[in-house]
């Protein structure tokens, strides 16, 4: 909880507690509402589609930024709000004129969608909104900002204020530059019910500000690259019409006032003069930083290289220690064979002896059994001399004697 009573990332606007971005992980249920009806009526019921080019470097949904569009139209910040969240992960809290929170539902669904009043006429409620965006950018969270504070009467960009390029140097995070061609057709100056079928295009890009930028610097810049984005977006239109309303350059059938035609021009020559300056600081800023941008390639290429070396030598290192347990594994299995062949062959010579030993015995049995039978056989000598004596005897006398 924090010092108002609060949970951690939450604050209170109006009658609502919403959540901050950097905290929450889809936006709330009346930013969903409210963004939701506007995209679903343009889309299932007038046809509409928007193409979005992502930045090439996609910034994570848990970054703060400050997003900034030109601004053609009412429903525009609608549209891209929903880019926004689908395409980055970023839902954001939009900077609204005070006008808006006066409409029952509209400015009931505005402020739990956590949108920002802001008080054109006041000094004090200009300085009040913009500190509610700082505090959502610290928070974590992503505010959006039309710079040129109201629709364009011609289709050109108007002069940027300065309050995004405050905002986002004060908070040290990135601006988001959108630039958008297609949104006139529907609920602008000149096309007041959408048209069907329109096709809105929309390019993103990331912003970061110099380390000694000031916020006329960092406007110019934004003005630059929607500059330029928009030529692009214009010329690359899949429905090219140069000869209906809403093609710029277009009127607007209330036209500006005198007075409003002097401000304005003298605000584009002072924004034409801040554009070029901003055009040579980048080409300057390019060009000092090109030899530390290729030094940064360098050591990042050599950091690379030595994180491969050092995944190459723990591979090395695994390999051989799996390389030494597989060779002992493999030594003791041998180890224990040979210790079980050997003493199977001892079993197999044990019962070889004792084989050995019993044909003896059984061949010594045999042997004395014939010599017994042979000497039972055989005469003995007594009865050997006995008869030698008989036969030996003298022939009988005859009658001479």
């Amino acid at each position: 909880m924090d010092v108002r009573g609060l949970p951690l990332g939450w604050r209170r606007k109006g009658s609502w507690v919403v959540e901050s971005a950097g905290v929450r992980s889809r936006p709330p249920l009346p930013w969903r509402l409210l963004v939701g009806a506007v995209v679903g009526f343009l889309r299932w019921f007038r046809g509409w589609r928007v193409r979005v080019r992502r930045p090439e470097v996609a910034p994570p949904s848990t970054q703060p930024l400050v997003g900034v569009f030109n601004h053609t139209s009412a429903i525009d910040g609608f549209l891209i709000a929903h880019a926004l969240w689908r395409g980055l992960g970023h839902w954001v809290q939009p900077l609204v004129k005070a006008e808006v929170f006066e409409v029952p539902v509209l400015g009931t669904l505005a402020r739990g969608a956590g949108a920002t009043p802001v008080h054109r006429s006041e000094d004090a409620g200009r300085e009040l909104a913009y500190d509610d965006a700082i505090a959502v950018l610290r928070g974590g969270g992503t505010v959006l900002i039309a710079p040129e504070s109201t629709t364009t009467h011609d289709g050109s960009l108007l002069p940027l204020r300065l309050g995004a390029a405050r905002l986002a140097l004060e908070a040290g995070v990135d601006v988001l530059v959108v630039t958008h061609f297609g949104a006139q057709r529907g609920f602008s100056p000149v096309v007041r019910f959408p048209e069907r079928g329109a096709t809105v295009t929309m390019t993103l890009d990331v912003l970061t500000p110099y380390p000694d930028e000031d916020a006329t610097s960092l406007t110019g810049r934004i003005a630059a690259i929607m500059l330029d984005r928009s030529a692009e977006l214009r010329d690359s239109y899949p429905d090219r019409q140069p000869d209906a309303p809403w093609w710029p350059p277009y009127a607007v059938p209330a036209s500006p006032t005198a007075v409003a035609r002097d401000n304005l021009e003298r605000y584009q020559d002072s924004m034409a003069q801040t554009i070029a300056q901003a055009r040579e600081r980048m080409a300057r800023y390019a060009l000092e930083h090109d030899l530390e941008q290729r030094l940064a390639e360098a050591r990042e290429r050599a950091h690379a290289a030595a994180v491969e070396l050092a995944e190459a030598r723990d591979r090395a290192q695994q390999a051989t220690a799996e390389l030494a347990a597989r060779s002992r594994e493999r030594a003791e299995l041998m180890a224990e064979h040979t210790r079980e062949r050997a003493g199977s062959l001892t079993e197999q010579a044990k019962d070889r002896v004792e084989d050995l030993t019993e044909q003896a015995r059984d061949l010594g049995e045999q042997v004395r059994e014939g010599a017994a039978q042979l000497q039972d056989r055989l005469p003995t000598r007594n009865d050997d001399a006995g008869g030698a004596e008989s036969e030996q005897e003298p022939p009988a006398a005859d009658g001479n004697g």
